[in-house]
């Protein structure tokens, strides 16, 4: 039906940018501030690409000289492709890359950064990275390192990255990395609405629609940009002239159930038709050879400049590569191919093809696994293991499964696929297979599989009676006996975790016997697969470690120190390999509990060092932790704030779970110093390691997060709250940091013969059960000498404080404490001295959160010298300021202690202290100080 001129729909003031305008002032910001990254995110078919051309065409015109790379799925388990692929797309001249696994990701990050910034070839402005998800992990780490240095040298960086994220994935790193920097750009496509169709259809054909014809477009396609595409590309020139006169337009692309992805594609002749499926079923970049040598074998003759106009292909490279106009669609024409079609297809381009890639075609084409294929699966695989390419070894072990038929070659290959799982410590991948695996023939390997793979199922519990079982059956081989052994050390590791620790002993003892029994080299094994649990002195030794981690929980530091230098002298002679690491993140972590945080420090620097070339290890979360955590105590904030962003995203990959909530807790620790606001999200995933069964690395972590954001904001009372919280009791791999904390408030609130009580406790622990990464006991002792008015005491004491090697955030406010004391008893010189000490140190640390209470003191005593005692009520606390309003207001000690719900002794002792810091001799002066106080605001 026609409708009147004037009544068609136009885009509402509040739908998102136009596409084209998007990118155009998108690519003129990044311009303009000299460099940006720029994150496009959405649902596969939300319009990425387009976009993302769209920006490329932008740059085009304005004479940017740009680069276009896409990542390729099929690529994303072979070690720095994406890397390779970056430095041939953006054709710096006299630079050939052919990375090996083993090379330093950084290494060649700063050889990108030389050639793209500082070599002869003209400066690029603009680099577009499409389908970021799909980049190998080691490449990944390289672009983590060129991101900024690219970014702050005029270059704009484009991503575009498929959701939902992968957690902890590259995906997700970029999305929260341009969301957090004020400097880039975050944009995420979300599924279209009405008024985004109708202002897509604007741009698009220069006619508005009816607000019927954008819902009926909404409801067909759920707001898909690939399928709304999809449709506005199947009209007609005559229906395009028609539309802004009718209130239905004629969209038929998905009438009778048809896949809107796909009406192109079924537009096309035959002879295009052939040639887009075999590129659409490829699943990676086809060179024209390639597709020619497929096309070729199933006599057909190749078609594609019809599928480019039409959009299905695209072509990139000056015809290079052939591949779909987007992954999207490639899977919808996929679905249309018939069985024998594209087994056909498949076996063509395993011909056509070469490597992995055509073994997996092969797979693909075949009915049924031959003996050829399977020994080509074998020799892929154990290639694949011996290279740490464990997830590429497991695609074509799935492939070959689908394939196979045979119940003798489905039991070899379920349990290699699964063997290779557990090596890489991913069985979770193969849980939907545990079915078909408990129904395999029962074999010690079999059982092993599966009590393995089933621990991997939310909720699941280790069966006892089944583990029993396995370790005291009887080896018929050095596989079972290799599998026993590896067995017994990861039921030590499960029993450790449930927190229960008096079978831990029992365990280590039994496993050990399991363990010298296995064979000690892989070359006794009859199943290669099982190489990985072959490691008998690594697994000895990890067992001793975790024998003194159980002195460590039973506070036995007199063994944990006599076992640390045997333990460290046999971690050194161990080649780097994934037990090396776990074993150096157990013996930090006992080093920093003993309060050696130098020798912690390095150990689990090393241990991370290692983790950019050896496997997984259990322990990889822990090892980033405890680094991180060594930087926060010694007050490098910077350097710890560097290496967060860099090690967050492995933290929700690793296996030590318990990691997430302790990095969480580092977080906020760290905004709470830095004067920055802390993401409530954080402080509540933080409070989750209260719920956790077993005690890791720093278990306390939360409750000195919580003590760390009281303590910034002056709440003493806070500190308290948090640290009679009855968690604390149940703590026991503890250093009792929180403590420190607690002593302090306890002094701060006038609670003397709590804090003294405290301090006597702390100082008999001292060097056991506590350690003074958070403060000296000589800092303690003075305060608590100072609060008797003891300030004699009290100024020897900070004298030895000051004297001591400790951290720098407690140096600082110890340095602040000893100026204020000194200000009070009249030393006003000396005083200014040591708070300007501490407000250096606090700046050098970024300790932003003190600064402005240490530079009020310093003010407030430069006041008071040229207005008396004025400048004084900057020395009070925000409890003793409400003290002092109180007593100026004629208050008694009954009434304050009643309104303010404290006790009688604890207005006293903040009574003794208001009159001491304003130097007045009676409570009835205090009514004239604040009175001047007021009248100078």
């Amino acid at each position: 039906m026609t409708a009147a001129s004037g009544t068609t729909l136009k885009p509402a003031s509040s739908a998102r940018p136009a596409y084209r305008g998007f990118a155009r002032e998108a690519l003129e910001r990044g311009l303009e501030q000299h460099g940006m990254m720029l994150v496009v995110e959405g649902l596969p078919g939300a319009g990425k690409t387009f976009l993302l051309r769209d920006l490329v065409q932008a740059a085009i015109a304005a004479g940017e000289r740009t680069a276009f790379l896409r990542a390729d799925e099929i690529e994303r388990n072979e070690s720095y492709s994406f890397v390779e692929r970056f430095v041939a797309g953006l054709r710096i001249p006299d630079w050939y890359l052919a990375p090996s696994a083993q090379d330093d990701p950084f290494a060649i990050g700063r050889e990108c950064v030389q050639r793209l910034i500082g070599g002869a070839a003209p400066a690029l402005r603009l680099i577009v990275i499409d389908d970021a998800q799909w980049i190998d992990p080691r490449s990944q780490r390289v672009l983590r390192y060129l991101i900024p240095r690219l970014t702050r040298s005029g270059v704009v960086l484009a991503f575009g990255t498929r959701t939902p994220h992968e957690g902890g994935g590259f995906g997700e790193f970029l999305a929260t990395s341009a969301d957090e920097d004020p400097l880039d750009e975050l944009h995420e496509l979300e599924p279209l609405t009405v008024q985004d169709i109708a202002a897509l259809v604007l741009e698009r054909h220069g006619a508005g629609i009816s607000m019927h014809t954008a819902e009926r477009i909404l409801a067909e396609t759920e707001g898909s940009f690939l399928a709304v595409d999809s449709i506005l590309s199947a009209l007609t020139e005559s229906e395009i002239a028609k539309l802004h006169l009718v209130w239905d337009a004629p969209f038929t692309a998905t009438a009778g159930g048809s896949d809107p992805l796909v009406h192109r594609f079924e537009q096309l002749d035959e002879p295009t038709k052939r040639t887009c499926e075999i590129v659409c079923l490829a699943g990676h970049e086809l060179t024209p050879q390639m597709l020619s040598t497929a096309a070729k074998a199933l006599g057909e003759a190749v078609s594609v400049d019809e599928a480019v106009d039409a959009d299905v292909l695209s072509v990139a490279g000056i015809g290079s590569s052939i591949m779909p106009r987007h992954a999207l669609m490639a899977r919808a024409i996929g679905e249309t191919v018939a069985p024998d079609r594209a087994k056909a297809i498949y076996r063509a381009l395993a011909a056509a093809t070469t490597g992995h890639i055509s073994l997996r075609h092969s797979l693909r084409g075949e009915t049924e696994l031959g003996a050829e294929l399977r020994e080509r699966v074998d020799a892929y695989v154990e290639g694949a293991a011996e290279r740490g390419s464990l997830a590429a070894a497991s695609e074509v072990l799935r492939d070959a499964l689908a394939a196979a038929t045979d119940p003798a070659d489905r039991e070899r290959l379920l349990l290699d696929l699964a063997l290779v799982h557990i090596e890489s410590k991913t069985g979770f991948f193969v849980l939907d297979l545990l079915d078909e695996i408990e129904q395999l023939p029962p074999s010690i390997v079999q059982e092993f599989v599966s009590l393995v793979i089933g621990a991997h199922r939310p909720g699941s519990e280790l069966p006892l009676d089944r583990a029993s079982a396995l370790m005291a059956a009887e080896p018929t081989g050095p596989d079972d006996a290799a599998v026993q052994g590896f067995f017994a050390f990861m039921a030590v590791m499960l029993t450790m975790r449930t927190g229960d620790h008096t079978m831990v002993r029992p365990l280590i003892q039994h496993a050990r016997g399991l363990i010298a029994r296995a064979p000690a080299d892989v070359a006794e094994l009859t199943r290669p697969r099982l190489g990985f649990t072959v490691a008998r002195e690594g697994y000895l030794l990890m067992l001793d470690c975790f024998w003194m981690v159980q002195d460590q929980f039973a506070a036995d530091m007199d063994a944990v120190r006599a076992a640390v230098p045997g333990l460290i002298e046999r971690i050194q002679r161990l080649p780097d390999q994934p037990l090396k690491v776990d074993a150096l993140v157990t013996v930090a972590g006992a080093t920093i509990a003993d309060g050696d945080l130098r020798a912690g420090r390095a150990l689990a620097k090393q241990g991370v060092d290692m983790l950019d070339h050896v496997g997984e290890p259990w322990a990889a979360g822990t090892a980033r932790l405890i680094y991180t955590d060594c930087l926060v105590l010694e007050g490098d904030y910077a350097e710890a704030a560097e290496f967060m962003a860099v090690a967050e995203q492995y933290l929700y990959m690793a296996l030590d779970v318990e990691t997430r909530v302790t990095w969480a807790a580092l977080r906020v620790f760290m905004a709470a110093v830095t004067g920055d606001a802390h993401a409530d999200a954080q402080l509540a995933q933080a409070r989750r390691q209260r719920s956790i069964r077993w005690e890791g690395y720093a278990p306390d972590q939360t409750l000195l997060a919580e003590c760390e954001v009281a303590r910034a904001a002056g709440d003493a009372e806070g500190v308290l709250a948090v640290t009679s919280d009855d968690a604390t009791e149940r703590l026991t791999n503890t250093r009792h940091g929180y403590l420190t904390y607690r002593a302090h408030a306890l002094l701060d609130t006038g609670r003397v013969e709590e804090a003294a009580t405290l301090i006597d406790l702390l100082a008999h622990w001292r060097g056991m059960r506590w350690q003074e990464y958070w403060g000296a006991i000589a800092w303690l002792r003075a305060r608590l000498a100072q609060a008797q008015g003891d300030l004699e005491g009290a100024r020897w004491h900070f004298d030895v404080a000051i004297e001591q090697d400790i951290p720098a955030l407690p140096r600082a406010l110890t340095l602040l404490d000893l100026g204020r004391l000194l200000i009070e008893t009249g030393e006003a010189e000396a005083g200014a001295v040591q708070v300007r000490a501490a407000i250096r140190l606090l700046e050098r640390i970024d300790a932003r959160a003190y600064l402005p209470r240490a530079q009020r003191l310093l003010d407030g005593e430069a006041e008071h010298a040229a207005v008396g005692g004025l400048g004084r009520l900057a020395l009070l606390t925000e409890r003793e300021r409400q003290i002092a309003e109180h007593l100026a207001n004629g208050r008694s000690n009954n009434q304050i202690a009643e309104s303010l719900v404290v006790s009688i002794t604890t207005v006293r002792s903040h009574v003794s202290n208001v009159l001491r810091k304003l130097r007045l001799t009676s409570r009835g002066e205090v009514a004239r100080i604040l009175r001047s106080g007021q009248g100078s605001r």
